[in-house]
């Protein structure tokens, strides 16, 4: 611990003396010899006198600090703020898609805005910005354009001739100042962003920030047209090549069918000839059914009890006919009583006899005829319609085989159809979103010429030289009060 003593031990400027132990031959103890390892030590009371002992030499400089930040911001150029409001959405409103007409927060809306902060402080729109503010003729901006022109002439001669090349040079001669004045302040958890630009004229400020706002505008609705403009471009060229893609796979299809001699009856539809088979085979069910019916009947009147099939029992002649037969027949028994077979009447009741039975049996003899040419007709129907439905089921195989091609055809043109539909169909969306025009980017407010100065800011920097001359004072303070400390040690050595 440093000891400060009073009275004679002090010196005239305050500083305090150091005691020092000696040992016996005069040298130093060896606690001193470590007195700058104990420095660490002290306590805040000897920082306290050590301040008090130096509190001219600190104000002294704070005051200087104080003195040089004045004239420092009485040396800086006033300059004036203008500032524009922008009001930028993620997406112009789709008014051909009323599910788009409130924009959506998205994760790469960080990415967009800051995309849309750099193109506000990008050198292509500080040279539109130049150009339509018409900067090169400012009097702020003349003697740099006349320095840049007269350099460009000196390395060559023809530069700066052509209003092209002029334009350029301006151009690039003023992008760099331009760009230094221009701040982009996005407003937190907005959609907002404020444009201002800095110069020391107040009404070049607002000029120049309301330039950026129309321009950015105009630059945004440009890149939109060109994207829309590439877009429909090669959307009409790709129409174009399908196009033709759609006509020749239609003549292929067209000329492959015609050789072929192939109907197309629609997509969801069956083949002619498959259509045919369908119903031919419905007619040979028919055809079965009857045949095996006539072929029953056919084999009953053949082999069977003649008398007991259904059509001779159904006939009304032959019932009439037996029972005409049956009553003469009952007639003649009666009379056999009475009258010999070979009288008269009785030969005739059995003439009339012979002649019911007669009749019966060619009656008969039709029915069986009827149901043998019945069964014929069925049986030769039927071999009728299985010799067609072989015909058309070998047509039908065969124009499954000859489909193939035709299949890979008509799938070529419909795949060319959809295609062409679908970029026809695309085309015309981006050509009605062009036409409407529809804009992301909006002015909320225009810059106004500003009435007061933004820097210096007198009293900002006379507290930042104040503050900055104060620690400078303690240090230097400090500093000094402890080298002269050493310096006492070193006398007393």
């Amino acid at each position: 611990m440093v000891a400060h003593h009073a009275g004679n031990d002090s010196s005239c400027d305050g500083v305090a003396r150091i005691p020092m132990s000696m040992n016996s031959d005069n040298r130093p103890s060896s606690s001193h010899r470590h007195w700058h390892l104990e420095l660490a030590d002290v306590g805040l009371l000897d920082y306290w006198r050590a301040l008090v002992s130096q509190r001219w030499l600190i104000f002294g400089i704070a005051l200087a600090g104080l003195l040089l930040a004045l004239v420092i911001t009485l040396l800086m150029p006033e300059k004036y703020r203008a500032t524009s409001t922008l009001q930028i959405e993620r997406d112009s409103l789709n008014v051909v898609n009323v599910d788009n007409l409130m924009p959506v927060e998205s994760p790469q809306d960080r990415d967009f805005y800051q995309t849309q902060y750099q193109l506000l402080q990008s050198r292509s729109l500080a040279r539109a910005v130049i150009r339509e503010a018409k900067l090169d003729k400012e009097p702020a901006f003349k003697d740099q354009v006349d320095e840049a022109l007269e350099k460009a002439a000196a390395k060559n001669p023809e530069a700066g001739k052509s209003v092209d090349s002029r334009q350029a040079i301006i151009e690039r001669s003023l992008t760099d100042t331009l760009l230094d004045g221009l701040v982009v302040e996005p407003i937190l958890n907005s959609r907002l962003v404020y444009v201002h630009y800095d110069s020391q004229d107040p009404v070049l400020s607002a000029k120049i920030a309301n330039t950026y706002a129309k321009m950015f505008i105009i630059s945004t609705q440009e890149r939109r047209m060109k994207a829309s403009s590439f877009a429909t471009t090669f959307l009409a060229e790709r129409l174009e090549q399908l196009r033709g893609k759609v006509e020749d796979s239609e003549k292929s299809l067209v000329a492959y069918s015609t050789d072929e001699q192939i109907v197309s009856v629609g997509d969801d539809k069956p083949s002619l000839p498959a259509q045919n088979l369908t119903d031919l085979n419905a007619l040979l069910a028919s055809a079965q059914d009857v045949r095996i019916k006539a072929e029953a009947a056919w084999r009953q009147a053949e082999s069977g009890d003649v008398m007991s099939l259904p059509q001779v029992l159904s006939s009304p002649l032959i019932q009439s006919l037996r029972a005409q037969q049956v009553q003469l027949t009952s007639e003649y028994q009666q009379k056999l009583s009475t009258f010999k077979p070979d009288y008269p009447e009785m030969q005739r009741l059995n003439a009339q006899i012979e002649e019911s039975r007669r009749q019966i049996n060619g009656e008969v003899i039709n029915v069986r005829q009827s149901l043998k040419a019945t069964y014929d007709a069925s049986v030769h129907q039927e071999q009728l319609l299985n010799e067609r439905i072989a015909g058309l089921r070998n047509n039908e195989l065969d124009l499954q085989g000859r489909s193939i091609r035709y299949n890979m055809l008509k799938r070529d043109v419909d795949t060319n159809r959809q295609l062409y539909d679908a970029l026809l169909q695309r085309y015309k969306e981006i050509g009605v979103a062009g036409n409407i025009g529809a804009n992301n980017v909006t002015i909320v407010d225009t810059a106004d010429v500003p009435t007061s100065k933004t820097s210096p800011k007198l009293k900002l920097n006379l507290a930042l030289g104040l503050i900055f001359g104060v620690f400078l004072g303690l240090a230097v303070a400090l500093v000094r009060y402890f080298l002269r400390v050493n310096g006492q040690e070193t006398r007393f050595n």
